[in-house]
């Protein structure tokens, strides 16, 4: 009979792999996307004053003094935010992608089979399925490179 190593739970996420993580990412990508898409339509409403009586020289003083002015560095909060937004975007929709083709089309998944004891479980850590994770992190560094090309590049001379 084989032993079975056991994992302390503290060290037990950092051990199990990439599946865990870019389920974590996904989770809090789509939550911190979902906040950005309230702060962006609420956002947008008081621009167009839908609810709200602003002028367009408070509209540019808000966005003027949130945004534009405060800098991190060489860099304004609000392309930084915009920096952040796009990664978030590229970790959730290629790791969006992965999901949909392993759980609503099963690519990647082991063929069912008959249940007989004892059997290991089929696991999704098949080859296909570690090429679909892999490539999910290689798409989502592509996209940080291009995204920090694209925020920081005119501020470094590139």
């Amino acid at each position: 009979m084989q032993k079975t190593r056991r994992v302390s739970p503290r060290w037990g996420l950092w051990l199990r792999g990439l599946d865990e993580w870019l389920v974590i990412f996904q989770k809090v990508s789509g939550l911190a996307l979902a906040l950005y898409l309230i702060g962006h339509v609420l956002a947008v409403s008081t621009a167009l004053g839908f609810g709200h009586n602003l002028t367009q020289q408070q509209w540019n003083a808000i966005i003027f003094g949130v945004l534009e002015k405060p800098h991190i560095g060489a860099v304004s909060v609000g392309a930084l935010l915009e920096y952040l937004i796009g990664i978030l975007l590229a970790i959730h929709g290629a790791n969006g992608f992965r999901l949909i083709l392993m759980q609503w089309f099963g690519i990647g998944l082991p063929k069912p089979s008959r249940h007989t004891f004892p059997r290991a479980t089929p696991s999704p850590n098949a080859t296909a399925q570690r090429v679909y994770k892999y490539s999910v992190a290689i798409i989502t560094i592509i996209f940080i490179i291009l995204a920090t090309y694209d925020v920081f590049g005119a501020l470094l001379g590139w």
